[in-house]
């Protein structure tokens, strides 16, 4: 629900109601500001930039394409899920976990190197707004540092290394895929230390494979949501004191 869709002007101060280009006024500063304070730092991606949870199900989505590339058979693919193998589990898996995220660091050098993190949000652009006539639409980016673990995940520890090897080959073909998808940098970590999981006399034996992927969350900030804010706020202003 809209907050033009419970507003009752009839409740509104006097003030509010006979001065609107008062509000007007101050939600067009309150934006102006906002934007101001956000355009040191402008960001581009190719393609609409990709928070964390859109680029783990890219990953999903380039692993199973892969294989469909592979011709591989149902019952010979790997699982790619984000839970770590259970009793039943039969297949080989590939779990994908976040292990670290942080605001993102500026610059161009190696990752997580900087020393200035995003701690506030970085204009991209500032258009008419389409659904308001009249307003502004800011469109606004925080950048986040992640390291995701790929864990490959098998039954003997030949197969989890041969499955991490396939992995980090597959990983490197469709690094352009993610970057035309929308994901700033994805770039390999290294190993991560070895794993295994026992179920009764069954051992799966996991070899993580980290990578730093770089992503940008995106919000929309709306001249006339921030008008509608202030009314609704003078609005409850009003009834609690009255």
């Amino acid at each position: 629900m809209t907050i033009e869709s419970y507003l009752r002007t009839d409740l509104l101060p006097a003030t509010l109601t006979t001065e609107r280009v008062k509000v007007q006024i101050i939600a067009e500063t309150q934006f102006n500001e906002i934007v101001r304070n956000s355009e040191d730092n402008r960001s581009t991606t190719p393609m609409a930039a990709k928070n964390i949870n859109e680029t783990m199900e890219l990953i999903l989505d380039a692993i199973n394409h892969y294989q469909e590339r592979e011709e591989k058979t149902q019952d010979a693919r790997v699982i790619v899920s984000y839970e770590e193998p259970d009793e039943e589990a039969t297949l080989e898996k590939i779990t994908i976990t976040i292990e670290d995220r942080d605001a993102g660091i500026y610059g161009q050098g190696a990752p997580l190197q900087g020393k200035v993190r995003n701690l506030k949000p970085i204009l991209r652009e500032v258009k008419d707004d389409p659904d308001a006539p009249g307003y502004k639409l800011a469109i606004l980016g925080y950048w986040y540092d992640n390291i995701l673990g790929l864990t490959c995940w098998a039954r003997t520890n030949k197969a989890a290394n041969a499955r991490a090897l396939w992995l980090e080959n597959l990983m490197e073909e469709y690094n352009w895929f993610f970057r035309l998808s929308g994901v700033s940098r994805i770039l390999y970590q290294g190993r991560g230390k070895d794993r295994t999981k026992s179920f009764s006399n069954n051992i799966f034996y996991g070899r993580p494979v980290l990578y730093y992927v770089k992503t940008e969350n995106i919000r929309a900030l709306r001249q006339k949501t921030l008008e509608q804010i202030y009314i609704r706020y003078a609005q409850d202003t009003t009834l609690t004191t009255s």
